[in-house]
């Protein structure tokens, strides 16, 4: 049950605090007073959608907070799932919005999504607006109200229908995907060709990485090949040759010798002694390395034609490709391999995925009749308690049926489609609600619906926002009856105007709102019994309170 509400600086309201009690109550208060203002904060509670016209003018965000004791209605499974802490007797839900209208929510001071907000809400407090009644007149709102109560009549409908709605939505994905591939079919093939002969002309190049740099690099050299042979060869004559008189090798290894005489009288001629054995050590290694390369350049034979050739096809297939590197060339390669690949194993998925849908298809099916069964079921206790609450309220020839009509194709709810048929007078056809009920007999049948609700699931909290909106007298009487009888089984808030509710309420409350010379404030505060009584006589006078009025506000407590 809802047990706290505080609401700060969230439009017109600075801060409020409110206690909620288990059983009927009541929240009254003249129109424009900040009923709705304050539904609206507990809205957002709920997981609704912030703007920053939520937040108070003079502030920087708006706090909403509720406490819910919830340890009755088996919802640890949510919190284990969520990873949020479970505190049963007292759980806080608190949602803040700021002036960008960006918000943050928590649950027992866990950071949500709103989704999970949402979620939980859904679990623990049931919100009746006033447009609501206009929704019993749409054909999904029907159908989900049918599942709903559905749920409380069949163990597990619930799950039969989440895991038809994700088997339904995993065969809307292949169907998507299998479209996709019949569109391009025809195109597939003739692409199939055509990176078929640009693979296989890359596939014959035998291309090898870092290729292009090697053949440049040998070309090169066997163009140049004499200044090379040239070049190497007088590195081996002026190092080594023993043909000179004294080699370059011989003069430095003779100062070498000098120097490492002399190298123990001063540590700078030892300097100079290690830096010339470093030289002699490196002119030494230079002179191995030319005298290889010589070998090398040698022995070569290359063929400067088939070199050329060579790198021509690789720039060509470069240019052809749109690429600048033979990397990029080889990657283009392996690219055309994997659509080959792909388009090659075309038919073999469309086969593939035909059988998927197949198999869906028909589970999904099973599912469906299923449902439907489940549906039909709940409908025929619908029908006859809608028929027996609405005679209650006054609609005394008043009858109601449930359609349900099985469709060739899938939807995302089942083969169903859910009409609400209504006839309000006797003789006259049953008719779909939207073309016939009028506002005041699409509020009874609403709150009938909420009363079988009521009777079926296990909710903590159910908001009625004006549901008794126009009726009065003898029907006011009566609704209030109904409603009393719901407090039974839920706690019941009611938002009216009519003292004929307000009376049978356990507690009543009421809104106003107040001017002084800053800012206008909404307040809501709980009414003694004296209190109680003066606001009941307003509702039925005005706000000049006759004697009678008071007489009449003390028989409706004392029929209570």
């Amino acid at each position: 049950m809802l047990q706290h509400l505080s609401i700060k600086n969230y439009a017109i309201i600075d801060a409020l605090e409110i206690d909620f009690h288990q059983g009927f109550s009541v929240v009254t208060g003249e129109t424009g007073s900040g009923k709705s203002i304050i539904l609206g904060a507990l809205q957002l509670i709920m997981g609704h959608r912030s703007d920053r016209k939520s937040v108070h003018p003079n502030a920087k965000k708006c706090i909403i907070e509720a406490s819910f004791d919830i340890e009755n209605y088996h919802l640890s499974d949510f919190f284990h799932q969520e990873d949020i802490d479970y505190e049963p007797a007292q759980t806080i839900v608190r949602r803040e919005v700021y002036g960008n209208g960006k918000s943050r929510a928590f649950i027992n001071d866990c950071p949500v999504n709103l989704e999970q907000l949402r979620e939980f809400s859904n679990e623990v407090v049931d919100v009746h607006s006033q447009h609501q009644s206009l929704l019993l007149h749409k054909s999904n709102y029907q159908l989900q109200l049918i599942d709903s109560l559905s749920q409380g009549h069949t163990n597990g409908h619930r799950e039969l229908i989440h895991s038809y709605k994700k088997d339904y939505q995993k065969l809307k994905e292949i169907e998507n995907e299998l479209n996709t591939l019949l569109s391009v079919g025809d195109e597939s093939k003739s692409q199939l060709d055509y990176f078929s002969f640009l693979h296989s002309e890359l596939e014959s190049a035998n291309l090898v990485a870092g290729e292009k740099e090697s053949l440049q690099t040998t070309l090169k050299r066997v163009e140049r090949r004499e200044e090379v042979l040239h070049t190497l060869q007088k590195i081996a004559f002026t190092l080594d040759n023993n043909h000179l008189q004294t080699p370059v090798n011989g003069q430095l290894q003779e100062l070498s010798t000098d120097l490492e005489k002399i190298s123990e009288i001063d540590p700078k001629y030892r300097a100079c002694a290690d830096r010339l054995e470093s030289v002699i050590i490196e002119l030494l290694d230079l002179s191995k390395e030319s005298e290889i390369l010589l070998s090398n350049i040698e022995q070569e034979d290359c063929n400067t034609e088939e070199l050329g050739n060579r790198l021509n096809l690789i720039n060509q297939l470069e240019q052809k490709h749109h690429v600048i590197s033979l990397e990029e060339l080889i990657a283009k390669q392996n690219e055309l391999e994997d659509k080959l690949t792909k388009l090659s194993s075309v038919d073999a998925r469309i086969s593939e995925l035909e059988s998927e849908i197949k198999a869906l298809r028909s589970q999904l099916n099973k599912t469906a009749e299923t449902i439907s069964s489940n549906r039909a079921l709940v409908s025929v206790e619908i029908e006859s308690f809608l028929i027996e609450t609405i005679k209650e309220l006054g609609i005394k020839n008043g009858q109601f049926k449930v359609s349900i009509e099985p469709q060739d194709k899938l939807n995302e709810w089942g083969k169903d489609r859910i009409r609400f048929l209504f006839s309000a007078n006797r003789g006259m056809p049953l008719e779909e609600m939207s073309k016939v009920a009028s506002g005041g007999e699409t509020s009874r049948l609403m709150l009938a619906i909420k009363a079988l609700l009521v009777k079926h699931l296990n909710l903590p909290c159910l908001i009625l926002d004006e549901i008794d909106t126009g009726v009065s007298g003898e029907v006011a009487g009566k609704i209030s009856k109904i409603l009393h009888s719901m407090a039974r089984e839920i706690q019941l808030i009611v938002i009216s105007h009519l003292p004929q509710v307000a009376a049978k309420a356990d507690q009543h409350y009421k809104v106003e709102k107040i001017d002084d010379s800053k800012a206008t404030k909404t307040t809501i505060r709980k009414l003694s019994q004296d209190e109680r009584l003066e606001e009941l006589a307003k509702m039925l006078s005005g706000e000049t309170i006759s004697r009678a009025a008071l007489e009449n506000a003390k028989a409706l407590i004392s029929n209570h």
